[in-house]
């Protein structure tokens, strides 16, 4: 009998395998369809001595249908929501009754169909109506982290159909203002008007109100006469400091300071009346030995009276005397290291034997012996005051000369000269370019380039005004909240247009973003006017508008006026356009203007053990022991794509069924062959036992 239960074995599970068989060929179209392949084993029931290696089978049986989760082949799509995977993973499904509120969060299904549509809610469906999970966006854009998923139970959903529009609060222009254009004044007939050409350049800019009606900024430059900067250099070693401009932002009126780097370098650039090379070396002494080079055109320099560099920083230092000799004596000590560069720069009037005289004491008028000539009284103004005393020695007052009037002079504080002492004046314009450690430059004028020295360094500043209208009305002087100035001035030959910003550049960058903070990399000031106005809707509603607006990468050079960036953070309400789904598989609204707004992004699962999911039908998956569940400690993981062992998400694709045809063909027919086997072996059993039974009669 045992042959009967042979046969019937063979013929019924060849059968199952047939059935497997036919169904991967019905499910050769099936998205994501995943084969599965009929696993025989034989087995021993039966045995009078388990260990007699020589017993016979009871005949086949299956272990299982095999699913290998091998890739099928990604095609195209034309539905903007059908996602394939590249890789590993598996998309994520919550089961519901049909409405998001009876998502059953538990009920948690696997697939990799990626067919997917929208319900009458707006979620993220499949074809049977399960919902997509995926991690909720942040209000930033950025994506949530995995407890996400238990937010609104994971489920995505597409974007709103129409964007709200944006108030602007902060507005930013950069460009280039042409400097070779003609600074205008403030001369009778020369105001801002912007009906006539009394501006360098002008830009526009769209900004939007509360509602996001937009309305138009219109930005006038107007370059007028140039000023000076003072930088000082801090006596107590803590760098060099100037005062921001005045529409600058932290503006606290000049009692804070724009820092420039302590380790900052004063260059001199202004020629030296004569120059040696020191051959010997000279320590902290009152004599400098110069090199025989020091010869200039045959003979050696007269530098008495001359204000001594080492190396090009000011030691403080004058030549006391030394004629035509290469021994000098200084009126202070000074170092001069062996092969140190030496340069000397003159006093005003030439050597001290034709300094002027003057007697005063403690006082800021100085009434000379007589009066300089016409060359000298020129560039004697501004100039730094050292009297020289009967016995050689220099002393820098610290005085410079504020005005001349024949033979008196108003210095610019008290000095004390007895009536034997005279007067030397030296250029206090050395022309210097300061190096910063960033390597920023400005080219300042000054007395001295030595360190911590307490002078006040001054540079030429180009400056610009700014003036703004909204919707045609501009800002004026006496209107501190809105905009109410019309194109036409309400008084003919009054104007009364207010500047909202002024810009300084030296250099041609704005002073305010020269220098930037040393921890976080940003200027330290910016440039920035805050613009208020009542304006109008389509509709004929008023709103406030208020915002700022930047105009710190403003700079100044030798070109046409051209605008480099022009933003500002309103926008007008838009309409979702489209749905796009990136590698990562975030999902984004693409909207009329362009914006992306992202909603979430597709949660993806691996699980080690892939084959011991369980098909429940509708091409999805449920876990079971043999794989693993979300809530087991390994083997399963809950990510996103394109991370870890994740594969990419491919937009508007799809994955093919993993059934190969032809194998299939070929495996149904071996499966025909056994199972007509299987009958014969069958029919022979049977036969036999027919044969016995006749021998019995």
């Amino acid at each position: 009998m045992s042959s009967y239960t042979l046969g019937l074995t063979a013929l019924q599970h060849a059968s199952a395998a047939i059935d497997t068989v036919s169904n991967n060929i019905a499910n050769a179209n099936t998205v994501g369809y995943k084969a599965g392949e009929y696993a025989f084993a034989d087995q021993f029931i039966r045995s009078v001595s388990p260990s007699d290696r020589a017993r016979t089978g009871m005949g086949v049986q299956r272990i299982s249908v095999r699913r290998p989760m091998t890739q099928g082949t990604i095609v195209n799509s034309a539905n903007p929501l059908d996602m394939a995977i590249s890789g590993n993973g598996m998309f994520r499904l919550l089961q519901s009754s049909g409405m998001a509120s009876s998502v059953d969060p538990t009920a948690v299904y696997y697939t990799r169909n990626g067919q997917f549509g929208v319900d009458k809610q707006g979620y993220i469906v499949n074809e049977n109506g399960m919902y997509l999970t995926g991690f909720q966006a942040m209000p930033d854009g950025t994506m949530g982290d995995d407890l996400d998923l238990k937010k609104n139970n994971g489920l995505l959903k597409i974007p709103a159909a129409n964007l709200e529009g944006r108030e602007t609060t902060t507005a930013s222009i950069a460009a280039l203002l042409d400097s070779r254009t003609e600074a205008f004044t403030t001369n009778a007939g020369l105001a801002f008007d912007p009906t006539q050409a009394t501006y360098n350049a002008k830009t526009t800019q769209t900004v939007f109100d509360y509602d996001g009606n937009q309305h138009t900024l219109e930005v006038y430059f107007r370059r007028i006469g140039d000023s000076k900067l003072t930088i000082t250099s801090q006596s107590d070693g803590s760098g060099f400091t100037y005062s921001p401009g005045p529409t600058s932002v932290p503006n606290t009126l000049g009692d804070t300071l724009v820092t420039i780097n302590a380790n900052s370098v004063l260059r001199v650039d202004t020629a030296a009346g004569a120059y040696a090379a020191a051959s010997a070396d000279t320590a902290n002494g009152t004599t400098i030995n110069l090199s025989d080079e020091a010869a200039i055109s045959g003979t050696n320099p007269n530098v008495t009276g001359y204000r001594v560099f080492v190396n090009g920083v000011d030691t403080g230092a004058v030549v006391k005397s030394g004629g035509a000799t290469t021994t000098l004596t200084t009126n202070v000590n000074v170092t001069v290291p062996k092969g140190a560069e030496v340069s000397f720069y003159p006093p005003l009037n030439g050597a001290s034997g034709s300094a002027l005289s003057g007697a005063v004491s403690n006082s800021t008028a100085i009434a000379l012996s007589a009066a300089p000539s016409t060359d000298l009284a020129d560039k004697i103004d501004g100039a730094r005051i050292f009297k020289l005393d009967t016995a050689g020695n220099y002393t820098d007052t610290g005085a410079t000369v504020s005005s001349l009037s024949g033979a008196n002079i108003t210095a610019s504080k008290a000095v004390t000269l007895a009536s034997t002492d005279k007067v030397v004046f030296y250029r206090s314009d050395l022309d210097m370019t300061l190096l910063a450690p960033d390597g920023t430059r400005v080219t300042v004028q000054g007395f001295t380039n030595k360190k911590n020295s307490g002078e006040e360094l001054t540079s030429s500043i180009a400056r610009v005004e700014v003036f703004a209208s909204l919707d045609g009305r501009f800002y004026d002087r006496d209107a501190d909240v809105v905009s109410d100035k019309s194109l036409t001035p309400v008084t003919d030959g009054v104007l009364e247009y207010r500047k909202q910003a002024e810009l300084n550049f030296v250099g041609g960058r704005n002073i305010d973003s020269l220098f930037k903070d040393a921890a976080s990399g940003n200027p330290e000031f910016r440039t920035v006017t805050n613009l208020s106005a009542i304006v109008t809707n389509a509709a004929g509603g008023q709103s406030d508008l208020n915002f700022s607006l930047d105009l710190s990468d403003v700079t100044l050079g030798p070109g046409a006026f051209q605008v480099t960036r022009s933003v500002q953070d309103g926008e007008p309400m838009t309409r979702l356009t489209s749905i796009s789904v990136d590698n990562q598989g975030r999902i984004a609204g693409v909207y009329g203007g362009g914006k992306q707004v992202y909603v979430g992004q597709v949660a993806l699962v691996h699980f080690d053990q892939e084959q011991g999911l369980v098909p429940v039908g509708k091409n999805v998956f449920a876990p079971s022991i043999y794989s693993g569940t979300e809530d087991s400690a390994e083997g399963v993981i809950v990510g996103r794509a394109g991370t870890g062992k994740f594969g990419d998400i491919k937009a508007q694709a799809l994955e093919s069924s993993n059934v190969d045809l032809a194998d299939e063909l070929v495996r149904l027919m071996v499966l025909q062959r056994s199972y007509t086997a299987s009958s014969q072996a069958l029919k022979a059993a049977d036969s036999v036992m027919q044969d016995s039974l006749r021998l019995n009669t």
